[in-house]
């Protein structure tokens, strides 16, 4: 990079502050597949977003949110699945600049460089837009209830998440056995039916239609419009 393109980028960096929305991506974000990664030698964290090929409008949609912070378009990734040579996993993924805004938010997230909940979580996610885009990120339909796939957080970690849920946004929820991984139970929090009704009514606004498929049809005789005007 050239002297000229580094101080431009300086400037960029210097005229960016994150937007509400974009604060509330990033922890919705966060809470579920997003990462901030500190890559090579920047001393900035940089946000970074990866999803399956097939989630691709929600990449898109993440971008243009994020594009005043990002230089290149999303591009395809493709990768070998560690658990099976013979299959390729293909995503799409973007990251952006380097920022401070990022590496402060990488501070409350992470430990020792493993993503963590935070002690004073209630405080981080009221947003029922962050609600909605950590579902998008981890949510999927259990019958009539969903769960949401905590599994790398412990299950302190999970409770604390549960606690949240109720008191910011009046979701009762359990944990769930998941799988055993390397000898060790994995849970997941289960937001129960009755709950399920009231996250959608949280979320409706902010769900992609490429994404109604987490969440299940409450009662199933109810469409997905009834419940938008009920």
């Amino acid at each position: 990079m050239n002297t000229m393109a580094v101080r431009e980028l300086e400037l960029l960096k210097e005229s960016l502050r994150l937007s509400p929305i974009q604060k509330d991506l990033l922890i919705g974000s966060l809470l579920g597949d997003g990462n901030l990664r500190f890559h090579q030698r920047n001393l900035e964290a940089t946000f970074v977003v990866d999803h399956g090929f097939r989630q691709k409008d929600y990449v898109q949609w993440k971008y243009k949110i994020m594009r005043d912070w990002v230089l290149t378009e999303p591009k395809v990734l493709e990768r070998i699945y560690h658990k099976d040579r013979e299959r390729k996993l293909v995503s799409l993924r973007f990251s952006t600049i380097s920022h401070p805004d990022f590496s402060l938010l990488h501070k409350v997230f992470y430990r020792d460089g493993k993503k963590v909940i935070p002690r004073n979580i209630k405080e981080i996610i009221k947003s029922p837009f962050s609600l909605a885009v950590w579902f998008m990120d981890d949510g999927n339909k259990n019958h009539q209830a969903v769960f949401l796939n905590t599994q790398q957080f412990s299950r302190v970690e999970q409770d604390m998440l549960r606690e949240c849920l109720k008191e910011n946004f009046g979701l009762d929820s359990t944990l769930n056995k998941h799988w055993v991984f390397n000898e060790k139970q994995l849970w997941r929090i289960r937001i129960n039916t009755a709950s399920t009704k009231r996250l959608y009514s949280l979320i409706k606004d902010f769900l992609l239609p490429s994404m109604t498929y987490k969440i299940p049809l409450i009662p199933v005789t109810t469409s997905f419009e009834e419940l938008r005007t009920g």
